[in-house]
């Protein structure tokens, strides 16, 4: 039976046996990582693929709408927490195009992107915190400019 929940509506943590919290957890390193298989997602948990696919099923799920799932957190995250550009997401979420990504994330959310993000503007936070420059040190132990005129 198909799930008539939304992408965009968050399972409890109670919705999931134990095995497919682990397989949760291990995608959210291997989207991001590299290509992501069924089979090879299988052999860390030295299994078959089909042993795997058979788990997912007793829980109504399969891997391709887990994967899409974690996917889908993802680019909630970074596009709520940073202001990473759309095709730095698309990227870190190895979509070939920005457009496939807008394109999947509007099949999951029913919004693009840019609509989700203007929505969600409350905790984005900037890539990289930018530090006080520091004046150089001259030698002899002093730093910044001389009073002295040249």
């Amino acid at each position: 039976m198909p799930s008539t929940r939304r992408a965009d509506e968050p399972r409890s943590s109670h919705d999931f046996g134990p095995l497919t919290e682990d397989l949760r957890r291990v995608l959210r390193t291997e989207l991001l990582r590299e290509t992501c298989s069924a089979a090879a997602i299988a052999r860390l948990f030295s299994m078959h693929r089909r042993t795997l696919n058979r788990h997912l099923r007793t829980e109504g799920l399969a891997f391709r709408q887990l994967t899409n799932e974690i996917r889908f957190e993802i680019a909630c995250e970074l596009l709520e927490n940073t202001d990473m550009a759309l095709s730095q997401v698309a990227a870190a979420l190895k979509y070939s195009e920005p457009s496939a990504f807008t394109r999947a994330f509007r099949r999951w959310s029913g919004r693009t992107p840019s609509e989700w993000r203007s929505a969600h503007p409350h905790t984005r936070k900037s890539r990289r915190p930018r530090k006080p420059r520091r004046l150089r040190a001259e030698p002899g132990g002093r730093s910044g400019r001389s009073n002295k005129p040249s």
